[in-house]
């Protein structure tokens, strides 16, 4: 495998391990998200792909239909974020839930035939079958999956957070490369576990070799998170090999990357924002919200006109949010 920090030459795109059988093609004509023939139709790609300098991955699989209608938006948002020269991959099964988000998401089509780095890579249906739909993990600590992942600069995301346009930190200037991406191998959202160090997977970056490095030394058989599992396998690889030839990201480099602990008005928000900002107070939050618009994606929207306008109707507003409603007619959280 190439040295980790280093790219691969045009000429050896196909010398990446990558399982080119199951690599798609773009169709040359779309019709509807609705027409399964628009994913399963796309057949071997090698010939025509070039070089990606990076890639932004996601997972489609088994996930509550509310979470599935930002699929589009999420997409969106990544493609907008990420440079011509990266590609935007998804893995998905064409089957059960995983294809049902597809279907219930027409704009996917659309992205799909005006995009020609989106990308749609199908799970194997033995893997699905012997993995199941639900545990995301299984599928990101196994080798098949980083082998056919198309590019070594690995950008991770879900539909747990959203990329900020007005972030100082950007791939699309470079910053994010020169200033992150060519300092780390891992580098996830700011957490409490190992000291900060490298970060929670959700929303990260990696390194594709170092993850399957990861893999092929020592399998997650103990299911961890798979940030827990990348973070301790890496950290042993490091302590064999007696330097740290796996760079993982200090807690200062989570910050940089996704962290809110000095967020304001002047420094702006982070390159990623994962997750709701529970640590925020309301109005940190409010401004945050203002900056980085792309993650109101993933919360609740007030839009009951008694909540907002010339003339808001605080009582009215009040019955219509969840959390203010008694507890037995909200068993199933808000």
């Amino acid at each position: 495998p190439p040295l980790l920090g280093t790219e691969l030459p045009a000429a050896d795109v196909l010398a990446m391990n990558v399982d080119t059988t199951l690599l798609p093609v773009k169709s040359t004509t779309v019709t509807t998200a609705h027409n399964t023939d628009l994913y399963n139709s796309q057949t071997h790609r090698s010939s025509i792909i070039s070089y990606y300098k990076g890639v932004a991955v996601t997972l489609m699989i088994n996930s509550p239909k509310w979470f599935q209608r930002r699929y589009s938006t999420m997409l969106s948002n990544v493609l907008i974020n990420t440079p011509n020269d990266w590609a935007v991959q998804v893995f998905y099964s064409d089957s059960g839930q995983s294809q049902i988000g597809l279907d219930i998401n027409p704009g996917i089509a659309k992205l799909n035939a005006t995009h020609e780095r989106l990308i749609f890579t199908k799970l194997p249906a033995e893997m699905t079958r012997s993995k199941g739909m639900k545990r995301r993990l299984l599928y990101l600590t196994d080798e098949w999956f980083w082998r056919n992942v198309l590019a070594e600069r690995v950008l991770l995301f879900s539909g747990n957070g959203a990329m900020c346009s007005n972030a100082n930190l950007s791939l699309l200037d470079g910053s994010a490369q020169s200033r992150l991406f060519d300092h780390v191998d891992y580098v996830g959202s700011p957490w409490r576990n190992f000291w900060g160090a490298g970060g929670d997977g959700s929303l990260s970056y990696r390194n594709r070799t170092a993850m399957l490095d990861a893999i092929r030394y020592h399998p997650n058989d103990k299911l961890e998170t798979d940030g827990s599992y990348f973070i301790k396998t890496l950290r042993d690889l490091n302590q064999k090999l007696g330097r740290d030839v796996y760079r993982i990201a200090t807690k200062e480099q989570t910050q940089l990357f996704a962290g809110l602990d000095n967020f304001d008005e002047e420094s702006g928000p982070p390159m990623v924002i994962s997750g709701t900002a529970p640590n925020l107070g309301y109005e940190p939050r409010e401004l945050l919200l203002a900056m980085c618009p792309e993650i109101k994606v993933i919360f609740p929207a007030l839009h009951d006109p008694n909540c907002f306008g010339a003339k808001p109707d605080g009582e009215k507003c009040a019955a219509t949010i969840c959390a203010l409603k008694d507890k037995k007619d909200r068993i199933g959280g808000c």
